[in-house]
């Protein structure tokens, strides 16, 4: 049997997303719910955050990282894993074509 194009196994690259975990400036200790809606209006979708840590974790497409580090609340961002997403047909977030909508 032959084999399929390499296209038709990944068709296209969606988005690079990173998962990460953001490191509160300490003028910020008391006020980490506030810091945490900043990171998302910056794209990050948090999964959790420790108030005691002064620390969020979650996600965000990779080439957004540099607008969390220049916020006035973080401290430091670690890039945990970073990955390519092929979100599938049908996801708001699929950026590929199909041949029968053309």
């Amino acid at each position: 049997m032959g084999r399929e194009p390499e296209e038709a196994i990944m068709n296209h690259c969606d988005a690079e997303i990173s998962d990460i975990v953001v490191i509160f400036d300490a003028r910020w200790a008391d006020k980490t719910a506030e810091a945490v809606e900043r990171l998302k209006v910056t794209g990050m979708t948090v999964e959790r955050w420790d108030d005691d840590e002064g620390l969020a974790e979650g996600s965000i497409e990779a080439c957004k990282v540099p607008d969390l580090e220049r916020l006035e609340c973080v401290e430091y961002v670690r890039k945990v894993f970073t990955y390519i997403a092929d979100y599938p047909r049908g996801d708001p977030r699929d950026l590929d074509t199909y041949e029968d909508e053309e």
